[in-house]
């Protein structure tokens, strides 16, 4: 199988995947990147990505060497373009469960002696979510799992890449995470305030994770794509499948009534820094038979299961 890359952003679960994976690919097998000063980084890493600074050579070692899977707090786009955004994998959680897990993380192993708001006020816990995954949108990457339901992220990830990484549960603060932190009033409404793009962010993965969810149960291919923009005229966007490389069939609507039929096969030059499937060769473009009115709804919808890609109102604001 091609290597995964893992996004790990802390406090998602993160942990306990990377060591179920290191123990299904075996130590030997798996490279890290958690920062220059972290006694956790590979050599490989600190070598030709700090010290050389050459990815070019940190990919080809990489390859030369078989290696299965590279994990770090990092953001996504310092490795994606290697690897390919199909083979990222990255957790998400509630973000203001999150922050205040990092908080607890903080005092229990860093001697952190501020309390909560000192914390979650600092520019570098603030929509940690959004800024680790800068430049890669949700809908393109390989498997988005939720911490909220892991045994089955971790299944349809086993699916996804036929792999055979185990449930296993480490580097837990507190027993039951069943339960929420339970944070005052005053401070949850400023979490609000200062993490709305987290908050935006995470409602959008958890539609497209019940999305897959429900394809996954009903045994049905799930489709990575989106809308890229309207205008009165036409409709453009991009979708490739999860499993396998024939381009994509999308239904376009306009009000709910089927307009057209289109293929995915546009090269899309803005997504190449991703390395998407089929070379970029994975977007769609449709011209309307008429120019539509604002307010008329726009959608793309997988003509092989029904999937809905996504749902734009034009405006032309």
């Amino acid at each position: 199988m091609l290597p995964i890359f893992f996004v790990h952003i802390p406090k998602t679960a993160g942990t306990s995947f990377r060591k179920s994976a290191e123990n299904y690919f075996g130590s030997g097998n798996v490279v890290y990147d958690y920062s220059l000063k972290s006694s956790e980084t590979s050599e490989l890493v600190t070598e030709f990505i700090y010290e050389n600074k050459d990815p070019f050579v940190f990919d080809q070692i990489f390859e030369q060497h078989s290696y299965s899977f590279l994990s770090g707090h990092v953001h996504a786009i310092k490795y994606v373009h290697l690897f390919g955004v199909s083979q990222t994998v990255t957790f998400l959680r509630d973000p203001i469960q999150r922050v205040m897990s990092e908080y607890n993380h903080f005092v229990r192993n860093y001697n952190y002696e501020g309390d909560f708001p000192s914390f979650y006020r600092k520019p570098g816990f603030i929509n940690r979510l959004s800024k680790l995954l800068h430049h890669v949108p949700l809908e393109s990457i390989g498997m988005l799992g939720l911490t909220e339901d892991y045994q089955v992220s971790l299944d349809i990830l086993n699916d996804t890449y036929s792999s055979k990484i185990e449930y296993s549960v480490m580097n837990m603060g507190r027993q039951d995470r069943e339960q929420n932190y339970q944070i005052p009033q005053e401070q949850l409404d400023e979490l609000h305030g200062l993490n709305q793009q987290d908050i935006e962010l995470y409602g959008r993965g958890v539609r497209i994770f019940n999305q897959r969810k429900q394809l996954f149960d009903d045994k049905l291919p799930f489709v990575h794509g989106t809308i890229q923009s309207v205008n009165k005229k036409s409709v453009q966007g991009w979708a490739w499948f999860a499993d396998k490389r024939i381009p994509v069939e999308i239904d376009v609507f306009l009000n709910e009534k089927k307009c057209a039929t289109v293929k995915a096969t546009d090269l899309r030059p803005g997504l190449l820094q991703l390395g998407p499937p089929r070379k970029g060769y994975v977007g769609f473009h449709l011209n309307f038979p008429t120019p539509v009115d604002p307010g008329t709804l726009v959608s793309a919808v997988v003509a092989e299961t029904g999937q809905v890609l996504a749902e734009v109102e034009f405006s032309d604001a």
